[in-house]
């Protein structure tokens, strides 16, 4: 195992099941520090994606060498590994409390044993995109900043692994516009404070969804970073881009920082 790389196993009260997580830290810790929260996406259900295909623990330390962004913690749960990705979502039929498990669970797991100062954020590919910016303003003010890479926004492209999503999920019409992100950043309490980041591949096939949520907020005059890359829809382009989102939470640099009182353009 890489040095500040480690496996934990909770027992989840709310899906009565025991979770999978995996954390790592500087190997000079130097007192409490922010935590930065990994989702992963559809095709990983331990969290373990993040470090073993994407080397997000050689990333962080890299970044914490250098000094480029201070002192901080990582962690990679799991979406509950339910079906076929869960959304991070808590599900109306019972078959999952993802949400349930990563805000009641984790993060309180995460207080009382790493050596957090209580700075939040939160990140996320794909699926756990969605599921960064859908945690942050579901639960407004527990996170300080959100970010996504080649995630989606739209709550119903969650049918495309799961033909039933619409009742199970989450009981019709009322429940999917409390899981629509596009519909939530609306509100201005909701996103009070978060600062609000993601990019996607030029030839990922998520881009026209990516560009179609920049759009959406610059409409409604919320600043966020947004930038376009070349790669596509895989570890490459995920690995790449995953320095830059630490430095936008850890650090507010990089090329996701937002432009001061506008949205920031792609580029």
């Amino acid at each position: 195992m890489r040095e500040g790389l480690r496996g934990h196993t909770i027992f989840s009260e709310s899906n009565r099941r025991r979770l999978l997580h995996w954390t790592w830290t500087p190997s000079r810790p130097r007192g409490p520090m922010p935590v930065v929260v990994l989702l992963h996406g559809v095709y990983d259900a331990g969290g373990y994606c993040w470090w073993e295909k994407g080397g997000a623990d050689l990333t962080a330390s890299a970044l914490v060498e250098s000094g480029e962004v201070p002192p901080f913690c990582l962690v990679m749960p799991s979406d509950t590994g339910a079906e076929q990705g869960t959304g991070y979502c808590d599900w109306h039929d019972g078959t999952t409390f993802a949400e349930t498990y990563v805000m009641r669970e984790l993060l309180p797991w995460i207080a009382a044993e790493l050596p957090s100062n209580g700075e939040l954020h939160v990140a996320g590919l794909s699926m756990g995109g969605y599921g960064s910016l859908l945690l942050a303003l579901r639960n407004p003010g527990t996170f300080a900043s959100a970010s996504a890479t080649s995630g989606f926004f739209d709550p119903l492209r969650h049918f495309r692994f799961l033909d039933d999503a619409r009742a199970r999920m989450w009981d019709g019409e009322a429940g999917i516009r409390a899981h629509d992100v596009r519909l939530l950043v609306q509100d201005p309490q909701r996103r009070r404070d978060l600062r609000i980041a993601f990019d996607c591949g030029v030839d990922d096939h998520l881009l026209e969804e990516n560009r179609e949520f920049h759009a959406h907020l610059e409409g409604l005059g919320i600043p966020h970073g947004y930038v376009e890359r070349p790669g596509a829809h895989e570890w490459d382009y995920w690995t790449a881009r995953l320095g830059e989102h630490l430095r936008f939470h850890l650090a507010g640099s990089g090329d996701l920082r937002p432009a001061v009182g506008a949205a920031a353009a792609p580029g």
